[in-house]
């Protein structure tokens, strides 16, 4: 038999392709070397001449590694074994119970024929090959997914198992190139015309798994037993594969429901199939048609069309770290599909999921797939209902804590904002407003100005003074909102009094008290309100409390309605991982904030918010999926730190930081061990419950023998931190070898900040200290320092300590305490 020339093509320097492009195998190459897929009988002797051109002899190949057991793919495996004995077949558990059987053999003859016949057809060669003798296919190393090949020089496949196209079919993964073999777990491929013919033929169910698992590996490069090598955006590729198969069994299920028969479903699916390849005769392409039709039917209703997180390393041309100036646009995309969708969602539940995500990674949501439904019409919607706002003054007898409220009403029943005033009887009728509050999305709407005006016209009707702290930053282009409806600085009626220095107080006087001299009375009523604000505060404490666990509560059953369909699912996307994580890590925190509320007793637990076991088990994923964010990652500190950060991080920081260790915190080692956990253990939405922090936001990384720490924070902090950052830089300058209480005064500054997936990532040196919060934490509750902090009072030390350095930091620096203590958080040594 005389065949064409074809020359093996080199994919790496250490893996190469033989045979066709149609019919491939492949060859990968360590000290010994291992021929993937089996091959066929006309291709056999091309295979062989293609292996010697590369200068390596068969006596260096040790494997050949099957696929699957389509006839397809183990032609070339007789004449092989027969003429080197000493090459290993290798294959999966139901692959070697399938060849060892007569059966196998003649299927395979038959199969070989028809190929044989049609690449001599299509002169790939000039005669028939010869009938290899009675073979019976034998295994001799049967293997099963996470087993391992070692091929020598770093060269190592891992199995992985990936059935639905058939129940042996496996597939296996090279760490060292990124090659991934994927065989025919995806479908058959025509890369001329980006098409799919999904071939779900033994289960869709176990398919769809097999196209995820293959998806999870950081694959540079996908390796297809027919027609193509994908290189590069290999999980798009999956992405694509994924969607075909959904396509065709919508299509088939649809067709089947309106009454279609399988034989015209299936003649249809194979005449389809013959425009894309001639790789098999037209009958069995209406078999295996028919066959999927069977497969649609039984187990396609629940099935999941999406993937799991695009793997750290899948897309080579991901963004490179820049500096703060660059202004390129990523090109970190990549879409992640959920299951469709089909619930209705108010205009706050919208909303509501998402306030979950920060402003800077709001601007890719309405594009990406994960959310488009999320932003379908809103905008248009929003501004409809903002003009079709009502004011709705609640009666004081249904008022909560003594709090009169006004609310701005749609007429769809959402709450766009809301006015909480209380009642001063003495010294003169007085209106104290508490807070204006508008629902940001509505802001910049006229709604804050409507609701001024209704309290305005209400006071004018009860003759009443109003009186309000103003705390709307200078800045703030809404600072001056009060002016504008009438309302008057203090000082203007009572002049400079020290009293009221830290508030901003504002006056509203009525018509009908604009002619009466009101100092003595305002005076009076200032001392009052002071002597009163910690109980307007503990009141209205209590009702925040009350009003953000409400919130949180909606917010919980609007996440668990939005993912309703895949929580269903065994599987979960990025989108909805970090989602939940988003809503865990915001109410831990405001769990934590609230023990420090003036008057709040825990009246309104926080026990009453508990995650159903389903989401307690979802992995912690705290970075924003790729397709919300357009923006360059980007650095801003010290560019000579910079360049000592490893490769990858630079390429992906986001995704690099997060898979550092864990910053080991006294809390945190001793809760796992407490729960018999280890260190390297992967987080759950359950663990962030149990502990009351985030342990993942602190991270450990050493460079050049330093340890650092890198911290992260939201998108939105990173301005203020660098304020930040200047402010320890001038403390460090205007008190060096300062004392207090005999501890030294020391500066830890930020070092670089990384900005990337909707979070900043802020570098500083390890310390041998923690917060002092978490110091007197564990003086006051461990058992040995227990004993010592009763005989010492380390804790009191400690909280005079951090109280004296605000003091300080205040007077020397010229800021006020208040500020001090905002903007720096304090370690001790530990």
């Amino acid at each position: 038999m005389k065949q064409n020339s074809s020359k093996p093509t080199a994919i790496t320097p250490d893996f190469y392709r033989l045979g066709t492009p149609a019919f491939p195998a492949f060859l990968s190459l360590g000290k010994v070397g291992m021929i993937i897929e089996g091959g066929t009988g006309p291709t056999f002797p091309m295979i062989v001449r293609q292996i010697r051109a590369l200068g390596i002899g068969m006596e260096r190949i040790e494997y050949v590694l099957l696929t699957h057991t389509h006839a397809d793919h183990i032609g070339a495996v007789p004449h092989l074994k027969r003429k080197w004995p000493h090459i290993k077949l290798v294959a999966g558990a139901p692959a070697a119970k399938v060849l060892n059987t007569n059966e196998m053999y003649n299927e395979f003859l038959l199969v070989d024929l028809g190929i044989a016949q049609l690449m001599k057809a299509k002169g790939e060669i000039e005669g028939m090959p010869a009938i290899p003798e009675a073979y019976r296919f034998e295994v001799d190393l049967v293997v099963k997914g996470g087993d391992a090949i070692e091929l020598g020089d770093d060269i190592v496949w891992e199995i992985i198992d990936t059935p639905g196209h058939s129940a042996c079919h496996i597939s296996a993964y090279e760490r060292k190139e990124g090659t991934l073999v994927v065989g025919d777990a995806t479908g058959f491929y025509v890369p001329e015309k980006d098409l799919f013919w999904p071939n779900y033929f033994v289960s869709l169910t176990t398919y769809l798994d097999s196209i995820r698992k293959l998806s999870s590996f950081p694959a540079r490069r996908a390796v297809l037993s027919h027609n193509a090598v994908i290189e590069g955006d290999v999980y798009r590729y999956f992405e694509k594969a994924m969607n075909a198969t959904r396509k065709y069994h919508e299509d088939t299920v649809s067709r089947l429901g309106r009454g279609d028969s399988e034989e015209s479903i299936a003649l249809e699916g194979a005449q389809f199939v013959s425009t894309l390849t001639d790789i098999q005769p037209f009958k069995v392409m209406y078999d295996l048609c028919k066959i999927m039709i069977q497969r649609s039917r039984v187990n396609g209703v629940a099935s999941s069309f999406f993937l799991l997180e695009n793997p750290e390393g899948s897309v080579p041309d991901a963004p490179v770290l820049e500096s703060k100036e660059s202004e390129k646009v990523s090109s970190d995309f990549g879409a992640i599909m959920l299951p469709a969708k089909k619930m209705s969602l108010s205009l706050n539940d919208r909303l509501s999921l998402m306030a979950l995500i920060d402003e800077g990674m709001r601007r890719g949501l309405a594009e990406a797939p994960v959310s488009a439904d999320l932003f379908n019409d809103l905008w248009e919607l929003v501004g409809a209902t903002a003009k079709g706002g009502r004011i709705n003054r609640l009666k004081f007898e249904d008022s909560k804590n003594g709090f009169q409220m006004f609310e701005v009403k749609a007429d769809s029943g959402e709450n766009l904002a809301r006015l909480n005033m209380i009642y001063l009887r003495k010294p003169i009728p007085c209106y104290y407003l508490v807070y204006v509050e508008v629902a940001a999305p509505f802001r910049r709407k006229g709604l804050g100005h409507m609701t001024l005006k209704s309290f305005g016209d209400f006071l004018v009707g009860k003759s009443a003074v109003g009186i309000l702290d103003n705390i709307i930053p200078l800045e703030d282009p809404t600072n001056d909102i009060y002016l504008k409806h009438s309302w008057i600085p203090v000082e203007e009626i009572i002049g400079s009094q020290m009293f009221y220095k830290e508030n901003n107080y504002m006056l509203f006087i009525p018509p009908a008290l604009k002619d009466k001299d009101l100092k003595q009375p305002l005076l009076r009523l200032m001392v009052h309100l002071k002597r009163k604000r910690a109980v307007i505060d503990i009141r209205e404490n209590e009702t925040m409390v009350r009003k953000t666990l409400s919130e949180f509560r909606e917010l919980y059953q609007v996440l668990l309605t939005y993912f309703g369909q895949e929580l269903e699912t065994p599987h979960s996307s990025l989108f909805m991982r970090f989602m939940f994580t988003r809503f865990v890590t915001k109410f831990i925190a405001f769990r934590r904030r609230i023990g420090d509320l003036v008057g709040y007793t825990g009246g309104e637990s926080t026990e009453q918010i508990a995650l159903e076991p389903r989401i307690k088990k979802l992995q912690v994923k705290t970075y924003a999926p790729r397709e919300l964010l357009k923006d360059q990652a980007t650095c801003m500190g010290d560019l000579g730190l910079l360049s000592m950060l490893p490769e990858e991080l630079k390429r992906k920081p986001a995704q690099t930081i997060e898979r550092l260790p864990n910053y080991r915190r006294p809390n945190f080692l001793s809760w796992l061990k407490e729960h018999g956990k280890s260190y390297e253990d992967t987080l759950t939405l359950g663990d962030l419950m149990d502990l009351g922090f985030d342990p993942t936001r602190l991270k450990e990384i050493t460079l050049d023998n330093q340890e650092y720490i890198f911290e992260r924070v939201q998108a939105r902090q990173i301005e203020s931190l660098q304020k930040r950052g200047e402010l320890l830089k001038r403390i460090s300058l205007s008190m060096p070898n300062v004392k207090i209480k005999g501890a030294q005064l020391r500066v830890n500054p930020i070092l670089l900040i990384i900005g990337d997936r909707g979070n900043g990532y802020v570098l500083r040196r390890k310390i041998e200290a923690i917060h002092w919060e978490e110091a007197i934490e564990q003086l006051q509750s461990n058992g040995n320092l227990k004993t010592l902090n009763d005989t010492a009072r380390l804790d009191r030390i400690i909280l005079n300590t951090v109280q004296d350095s605000a003091t300080a930091i205040s007077t020397q620096m010229g800021l006020p305490r208040e500020t001090v203590v905002d903007q720096l958080t304090p370690f001790v040594s530990w």
